[in-house]
């Protein structure tokens, strides 16, 4: 295959301006808290556009054949999205479930048309039960997609774990989730030890958290036959780097996991070349004090009319 991209970019509270009675998101409308009006969706939808047409693109001349996506709220947004000026014309189509997250917040995938094939898709749902055994909670769904390239099928997994608000009250829902991904995982290397599989997302912990390595069984450096996922943001993450910030410090939630067949010399090849956080000026704010941060569309309730509080990461696929 020719050199290729796959990306990650949450995408911060993307919704369009209608009132959904079903999900807790009223505040993103015109009469709204947020004040989501008709010009700032469409500046907002011109700004991920306009990211997600340059992420890889200084290093292999084209734009991602794959995007996972988190904090999409429905088919609308999307569709706006891949008809944006910035993304109309390079054949982007998209792949979304509704979840039943509160908010009304999915995962999705973009992808090329003639770049890449979609076989197969479903979402996978957890539900927690909590301590009281009857409450439950919801959450984003895992978007599993299964693709045909260069005579290979790639499984996909988009994910964006629960958050870490109120002192980790979700470290056990994270954990069941993780566990339910790897059991997927598991299920594919019992089908084809030698699978091509990835997994790329929001994961609310750093690389290196341990529940994430312990259950996932994530490593820094791959060997040849494992069932181990290579986490390349594991070598990564030094000072002043993150793909986002949280108190003035930077953290990496965001990342993107390969199993061994990319490291695989076996014809017809797909292979792990590098991966990147997309930092690029033009998405990072301004501010003296917030110099070099994420540019956000909101800072609280404060409309900044940036892109997200996420910088887009993605690694380079070559043969």
């Amino acid at each position: 295959m020719k050199t290729g991209v796959i990306a990650f970019y949450n995408t911060e509270n993307f919704f369009d301006i209608y009132d959904d009675p079903q999900k807790h998101e009223n505040e993103y409308t015109p009469k709204g808290s947020r004040r989501w009006t008709p010009q700032r969706y469409r500046n907002k939808v011109g700004k991920i556009s306009s990211v997600l047409s340059e992420i890889g693109k200084k290093e292999t001349g084209e734009p991602p054949f794959i995007i996972g996506l988190a904090e999409i709220e429905n088919k609308r947004v999307l569709k706006d999205l891949v008809h944006a000026e910035h993304l109309e014309e390079l054949g982007y189509r998209y792949i979304h479930y509704e979840s039943l997250d509160e908010r009304g917040m999915d995962t999705a995938l973009l992808y090329r048309e003639g770049y890449i094939t979609p076989i197969y898709s479903e979402p996978i749902r957890s539900v927690y039960t909590r301590q009281d055994g009857v409450s439950a909670d919801y959450t984003r769904d895992i978007l599993y997609v299964q693709f045909e390239l260069n005579q290979r099928i790639i499984h996909t997994f988009t994910v964006h774990l629960p958050s870490r608000r109120d002192l980790d009250v979700n470290r056990n829902y994270r954990n069941l989730i993780l566990k339910q991904l790897r059991e997927k995982v598991d299920s594919l290397f019992a089908e084809d030890p030698h699978a091509f599989i990835v997994v790329m997302g929001d994961f609310n912990g750093n690389p290196n958290d341990e529940d994430a390595r312990s259950l996932l069984r994530t490593v820094g450096q791959m060997g040849k036959i494992s069932d181990e996922l290579f986490n390349p943001m594991l070598n990564m993450g030094g000072y002043g780097e993150g793909s986002l910030k949280h108190d003035g410090r930077w953290i990496l939630f965001d990342q993107i996991l390969f199993s061994h067949a990319f490291f695989l010399d076996e014809e017809p090849r797909i292979n792990f070349h590098s991966a990147h956080i997309y930092n690029d000026r033009s998405v990072q704010e301004w501010n003296r004090r917030f110099k070099g941060s994420p540019f956000r569309t909101f800072a609280g309730t404060k409309y900044l009319g940036g892109y997200s509080d996420h910088f887009p990461v993605y690694a380079i696929i070559n043969d």
